[in-house]
């Protein structure tokens, strides 16, 4: 049957009537002819465009007849116009087209042609290759359920963050590590499970790089769903935090917020070892990469950094580097916690500081790592401030403890030094702090960071308080710490801060030469500490536009509406808002006494009434941007205490690649605790198992 007659062919004879190779034949010959069809438009002639046929793949012509036909509704049936009589003109052709392949009937058609044809194919299949396939998904049914019951036990041990490995992992071992011991405790109450252990000899799936391919595969699938997750938001914030782990191998964690719905969101991507390029450079790349990997360039709000120096800079920092990419991105740099890196930021670019803090932090390593040491302390009625991460004011509260203390810790170091029956090491470290409560220099920073830390925490806890929700008395409080710091800027206060040194310790001397460095010093640091706060607070003020969804100015903004903070919101974030919309959405939403509620309780009451598509799509996307924004990296601090606790599991050989994966599953632990609750995720873990590398056990299915 030739090409150009089918449609003749079909329209008298039908389809029915053909065998299965003839259907077959004519499926795959659509007749798409050149037809002299035309219609008067106007003044125009309008005639059959042949790229028709390719914008609608089912359309199809008979020569014979002049006229266009739904080739799949030709076939099967459908509506008359398109099936029988067929289209002769061509007005409104492309309308007719579009309402046409909508159709439930030709719908129903285009599923019946794409099936044609291929049931037949599995008929064909051999009796004998039928039965091997059948006895190849048993096995592969036998082999999935023991995978799926090591991957069980990584998702255990991660979110536990145990160790996998013990130091013998022979059958005489008396620990195997918690990964084997889990395993075998597993096949006491599972034959399956126990017979393999016992007999397999070609893939038992205990092997060390078993364990790190299957905490890479399930951390891949944790991956996915986050990957997704972000693909649905319109605002992601990112936030990075440099540290050094305990083998001293320096790491960057970053962090991904955004709001899925009302939902506040923190994920955790990974860690990325640093240690070889610690420049703005290499921080910078890692961070661009993931930004490209992730797909959130067109997301990006705003930027957050916690940590190295180098991470911030006016002309030269990380975020300098990040906006020449992505102009419109805030640099952040959580609030609550800045002022203490400001002050970390000082101790790494001068000495004199930097010997001072590590002074403060000596005091509690010395008497915290021994239960003796400790005791001492006590008897006098004391103690200094645990030491954490978390606690960014730490310096703060040691500084003021052994000022307050002095003569009681100097008595209690001295007393380390001369009486019988301490150790070596305590000996000789508590002579050297004796002599650092000794030390002009050491004793004159107390006194003089004590009145620093007196303004900073201050705005310390102001910031940490109040962080978005009044930008105004923010920017008050930190304008007034720049001042006060400015004021400590003078002679008078380096001769008094002198002075309260030698009522501390009368054994000391500050000449006039000693004084003179002094105050060159002094006046380095706050000059320092001033410009970094200048820099690091640059982007505060333009985050005003915040207090439009402040739901405790709801009642004045009704009686007249924030139009310096809305067209701040505008300028910062162009053509991401309709702002007539906008306008009119808050405009109800201050009227309503009802709707005076916070940020993520405004959200959620938008989202959970159905009002956020249809009545209030423009304040949804604005509260989503505003939560979007972090007010702390409390997340990132987790990490980081996360990263410490795993790696000291770890052999020293254990990739880093493991660690960030390992790391994954602890952070994350919610949310794969409730990916786990989903039949499928086990089965997209050995799938992704599966495709990783050749395995010498099968487990993929085969088509019967």
């Amino acid at each position: 049957m030739q090409k150009e007659n089918i449609i003749e062919f079909l329209l008298t004879s039908g389809f029915n009537a053909l065998t299965y190779e003839q259907k077959n034949q004519i499926k795959l010959n659509r007749p798409t002819p050149h037809l002299l069809l035309t219609c008067q438009d106007g003044k125009y002639i309008r005639t059959f465009q042949k790229n028709w046929y390719n914008k609608f793949p089912w359309l199809t012509g008979c020569d014979k007849r002049n006229k266009v036909f739904c080739f799949t509704c030709v076939i099967f049936g459908g509506e008359k116009e398109w099936s029988v009589n067929g289209l002769s003109s061509i007005k409104f052709f492309l309308r007719k087209s579009e309402k046409h392949a909508i159709s439930q009937k030709h719908l129903t058609n285009q599923e019946k042609f794409h099936l044609l044809g291929k049931v037949r194919i599995e008929h064909a299949i051999s009796e004998g290759r039928r039965l091997a396939a059948v006895k190849h998904n048993e096995q592969v049914g036998i082999n999935r359920r023991l995978i799926a019951r090591m991957i069980h036990v990584v998702c255990f041990l991660g979110k536990q963050e145990l160790a996998f490995r013990g130091h013998r992992e022979n059958n005489e071992s008396l620990n195997k590590g918690n990964y084997l011991e889990l395993l075998e405790l597993l096949a006491q109450e599972e034959q399956l499970l126990k017979e393999h252990l016992l007999s397999s000899a070609i893939f038992k799936g205990t092997s060390k790089m078993i364990q790190n391919d299957l905490v890479e595969c399930v951390t891949s699938v944790l991956n996915s769903k986050i990957f997704n997750e972000i693909q649905r938001v319109n605002y992601v914030s990112i936030q990075a935090d440099e540290t050094t782990d305990v083998s001293c191998r320096s790491q960057m964690s970053i962090i991904f917020r955004y709001v899925v719905e009302q939902k506040i969101v923190e994920r955790f991507i990974g860690f990325f070892d640093v240690s070889k390029n610690k420049t703005v450079s290499g921080l910078a790349d890692i961070i661009l990469s993931e930004i490209n990997k992730w797909k959130i360039g067109n997301k990006i709000i705003c930027q957050t950094y916690d940590g190295a120096s180098v991470m911030s800079g006016e002309k030269s920092g990380v975020q300098f580097r990040i906006r020449q990419i992505y102009p419109n991105t805030l640099f952040i740099h959580c609030y609550a916690h800045q002022l203490n890196l400001v002050l970390l930021h000082g101790a790494k670019t001068i000495k004199s500081v930097k010997l001072f803090i590590c002074s403060l932090t000596m005091f509690h390593t010395f008497f915290s790592r021994s239960t003796k040491r400790s005791e001492l302390l006590r008897e006098q009625g004391f103690k200094l401030p645990n030491q954490s991460d978390t606690r960014w004011n730490y310096h703060s509260r040691a500084a003021s403890t052994i000022k307050k203390h002095f003569l009681d810790l100097k008595n209690g170091v001295l007393h380390v030094t001369e009486e019988p029956g301490w150790d070596p090491i305590s000996v000789c470290t508590a002579s050297g702090l004796y002599d650092k409560l000794n030390d002009a220099n050491f004793v004159y920073f107390l006194i003089s960071f004590s009145k620093v830390f007196l303004y900073t925490d201050h705005v310390f806890n102001f910031l940490q308080s109040n962080s978005l929700s009044n930008i105004k008395s923010c920017i008050s409080e930190i304008q007034n710490l720049k001042k006060n710091l400015s004021d400590l800027r003078n002679d008078t206060n380096v001769n008094n801060c002198c002075d309260e040194a030698i009522l501390l310790n009368n054994n000391l001397e500050y000449e006039d030469k000693k004084r003179n460095e002094l105050c060159k010093i002094t006046y380095e640091i706050l000059d320092s500490l001033i410009v970094q706060i200048n820099i690091r607070f640059e982007d505060f003020p333009k985050l005003e536009f915040v207090e439009i969804v402040n739901e405790k100015m709801f009642k004045s903004y009704y009686s007249e509406f924030p139009e310096s903070k809305f067209i701040k919101l505008l300028q910062l974030y162009p053509n991401t808002f309709d702002a007539d919309r906008l306008r009119n959405e808050l405009a109800v939403i201050y009227a309503d006494d009802r709707k005076h509620l916070p940020p993520h309780e405004l959200l959620d009451f938008i989202i959970k009434s159905d009002l956020h598509q249809d009545i209030y799509p423009q304040v949804t996307k604005l509260c989503q941007l505003v939560l979007t924004i972090p007010s702390t990296t409390a997340s990132s601090e987790r990490s980081m205490s996360t990263l410490k606790r795993i790696k000291t599991f770890l052999r020293n050989t254990m990739t880093n690649e493991r660690l960030s994966s390992l790391s994954s599953l602890a952070i994350e632990k919610n949310l794969l605790g409730d990916m786990a609750k989903d039949p499928t995720f086990v089965d997209n873990v050995i799938d992704e198992f599966a495709d990783k590398k050749d395995r010498r056990i099968e487990l993929v299915y085969k088509q019967i």
